[in-house]
């Protein structure tokens, strides 16, 4: 009887023991690494693992913006109440469930581990609380990533459409000098190859996005904080097309190192250290679709910002062709009643005449 118990007791330990190793690798297997932060907003130990659902709010709460929404997690520690960051960049990296054996090797200042409630971080309504809080100014507020074959960038600042689009354009970009195949070590990757030309075309987004910044330090000079969103999906196409221990995935990940390490600096240069730089590594159980939305559609459920109703493309023109008609037949009426209203019956009306002409006769 006593030994029984005792089995029945090891295999309950080993069940719990399980679960726990499930949880741990569930955790360990997605992670948000901060690579710089200011010095007046620090980041502490947080066993806790951070939800997908909750990195919005920590963005918003980072820029010192503050939201309805509560954060139920402990990671974030800001220090001063009179600065707060000039940008955030969140980097979403699809795709690295290896994170155990294959960390980033980038020098961070915290990394926290992530669970994903919800299957990918929801920009749009981040980016659409900014706006709904800035809405008299113009913040940066950028949104890039790939859409079905095509590389899409969401912004209110037309410079940024005048980026490659299509993959046969970035594989063009990719041969000029001032390239991420130029500047960083591909290894075995080829640009020839679908799975391999859709990474380094992402990356080469971001390149590109920062290169434009820089060109026009204009966009710099609003004092509404600015948000960089990145999204990475072609490292999931390297391991299903080449395999998870292949040479290919080795130099990915090298490669994603790199270029986060390098674009870390560019963003600190770019806005002089004041600013707060995330990767975020998940694998959403499901398959990723990009939504995106226009960045002026608020939505009224979540800010009411007393919006007027919409018109029509032609309301300008309609309205200015009924305002003129309305004044010229106003000054056409006027001076015929002005006209009427001074006429002298006796030289200037014909009724008059013939009248005052007939009772002569009679």
């Amino acid at each position: 009887m006593f030994s029984v118990k005792m089995a029945d007791r090891e295999k309950g330990l080993l069940v719990f023991q399980f679960y726990i190793l499930i949880f741990i690798g569930v955790c360990c297997g997605q992670e948000l690494v901060v690579t710089h932060a200011p010095s007046y907003v620090t980041f502490q130990e947080q066993k806790e693992p951070l939800s997908t659902s909750n990195v919005p709010n920590v963005i918003t709460h980072t820029l010192g913006v503050q939201t309805d929404g509560d954060v139920n997690w402990n990671g974030l520690a800001q220090n001063s109440f009179f600065k707060r960051p000039k940008a955030n960049v969140l980097v979403s990296i699809l795709g690295h469930n290896d994170l155990k054996n294959k960390p980033l090797t980038v020098k961070n200042m915290a990394r926290f581990p992530v669970k994903t409630d919800i299957p990918m971080v929801d920009i749009a309504s981040l980016m659409n609380t900014l706006q709904g809080v800035f809405f008299d100014q113009s913040p940066l507020l950028l949104d890039a990533g790939m859409d079905n074959n095509f590389f899409d960038v969401h912004s209110d600042f037309d410079v940024f459409h005048k980026l490659p689009d299509t993959l046969r354009k970035m594989s063009d970009r990719l041969l000029d000098s001032d390239s991420v195949l130029q500047r960083h070590s591909v290894g075995s990757l080829n640009s020839s190859k679908p799975s391999d030309l859709k990474l380094m075309g992402e990356l080469q987004l971001i390149q590109d996005v920062i290169n434009t910044v820089s060109d026009h330090p204009e966009m710099l000079k609003s004092k509404t904080p600015d948000l960089f969103s990145f999204t990475i999906t072609g490292l999931h196409d390297i391991v299903t097309k080449h395999g998870r221990k292949s040479p290919q995935t080795e130099d990915a990940h090298r490669l994603i190192s790199d270029f986060i390490t390098k674009m870390t600096e560019d963003f600190k240069k770019l806005y002089k250290d004041n600013v707060v730089v995330e990767v975020l590594a998940i694998n959403p159980e499901k398959k990723y679709v990009r939504k995106t939305r226009s960045l002026m559609a608020v939505d009224d459920s979540e800010v009411n910002i007393n919006l007027s109703k919409d018109y029509d493309e032609n309301y300008p023109a309609i309205f200015n062709i009924i305002l003129w008609m309305m004044i010229a037949m106003f000054v056409v009426i006027f001076a015929v009643s002005y006209g009427m209203w001074n006429i002298d019956p006796g030289r200037d009306s014909i009724i008059y005449r013939m009248t005052t002409t007939r009772l002569k006769k009679d």
